[in-house]
């Protein structure tokens, strides 16, 4: 189920493999760009900073450090992101250190993860040229659906989620974990 995880291509990338790194780029770039332009950042100033995350994890040989049985990467990932955020709060001195923590109504990172994964699961969906995939955004725009394709393309949307959260997953343990973990960002939103 784990052949090639996303901890083997971080350690390949971490040897300057071009294909791993660019396949590191793409897969954690869109999350931590949203992350950060959900911190208040407009899409210049988040660019950079997004781009200042790869070039530390790459210059400060964090990609080597990084090691599957100190915790999740996505962890790891964040840590460096706020260190930018900080870090460059710090030099426009825009806002004092202490008021660096976030409001409570934005996203945190594991929720913009959960998001990017489903995201990716609908796109993985949309090229395979599913038919559920029609089903899932026609229900999203709020369109009638037949409630049995509903159910089936909710079940293919959930097995695509799966299969990327074992991308990012050594063992069936941490498969599991990770699952666990983020089912709570993954369930259905609640009618009011």
């Amino acid at each position: 189920m784990f052949p090639t995880t996303v901890w083997t291509r971080i350690h390949q990338a971490a040897t300057w493999d071009q294909a791993a790194l660019q396949e590191f780029a793409q897969r954690y770039r869109p999350a931590v760009l949203e992350f950060i332009e959900s911190r208040g950042f407009h899409t210049d100033n988040a660019d950079d900073l997004c781009q200042d995350v790869f070039l530390r994890i790459l210059r400060g040989g964090v990609l080597a450090k990084a090691d599957s049985t100190r915790g999740r990467f996505r962890s790891l990932l964040l840590a460096v992101t706020t260190h930018v955020i900080q870090d460059h709060l710090r030099k426009r001195r825009e806002i004092p250190v202490q008021d660096l923590e976030p409001p409570a109504r934005q996203p945190s990172f594991d929720q913009t993860w959960a998001w990017y994964l489903t995201q990716r699961a609908l796109e993985r969906l949309r090229d395979d040229d599913s038919p559920y995939y029609n089903v899932l955004t026609e229900h999203l725009s709020r369109k009638k659906q037949d409630r049995n394709k509903l159910w089936i393309a909710r079940r293919k949307l959930a097995a695509m989620i799966r299969q990327e959260v074992a991308l990012t997953c050594a063992t069936r343990a941490d498969f599991e974990e990770e699952l666990a973990y983020l089912s709570r960002y993954l369930q259905p939103a609640k009618k009011q």
